[in-house]
């Protein structure tokens, strides 16, 4: 998996926003933001990884077990889908 390259994450005023860019801005009206553990997997996107991987990099950022880890994760890529955010291999 890896995220569409036709957004921009920027950190404003310590807040995560994904800015699309190209005809996604004309498709997505407005920003999208992000959470700090969102943020972390979004980048981890970035250069492609599994489920497994983001699982992984939330458990060794913060004390969540991998369960709790594991559903942040599902829910985190379930809303990137719906905002074609994600890109399936």
């Amino acid at each position: 998996m890896r995220v569409n390259d036709q957004f921009i994450l920027r950190n404003i005023a310590d807040e995560y926003i994904l800015i699309p860019t190209g005809q996604l801005a004309f498709r997505i009206k407005g920003l999208i933001a992000l959470s700090e553990s969102g943020a972390l997997l979004y980048n981890r996107l970035k250069n492609g990884c599994t489920r497994e991987e983001l699982v992984t990099a939330l458990t060794e950022a913060y004390e969540v077990t991998r369960e709790e880890a594991g559903q942040d994760t599902d829910a985190f890529l379930d809303q990137m889908r719906r905002l074609m955010i994600l890109q399936e291999d």
